[in-house]
């Protein structure tokens, strides 16, 4: 919604590590359907339940991935 709102100015305003990305995986069939159940429950798109649970992920192990990768660190601090 952020980086919508803010169009051109967004990549001036937004740190690179929160920018958003295109992310693509393969995943079992089953994951896809839970993502796509969850998000329909929350009437939200799948993008933002995956962001919901890594940003958990995130939290559960900030220690950890802040030593380890430079873009978590940053991204945390804000």
């Amino acid at each position: 919604m952020i980086e919508k709102a803010l169009g051109r100015d967004a990549k001036r305003v937004l740190p690179e590590a929160i920018r958003l990305v295109e992310l693509r995986a393969r995943v079992p069939r089953y994951q896809k359907e839970m993502l796509r159940y969850l998000a329909r429950q929350e009437g939200t798109s799948i993008g933002a339940v995956l962001s919901r649970e890594l940003e958990d992920m995130a939290s559960a192990r900030a220690e950890e991935l802040a030593a380890a990768v430079p873009s978590v660190a940053i991204a945390l601090q804000l």
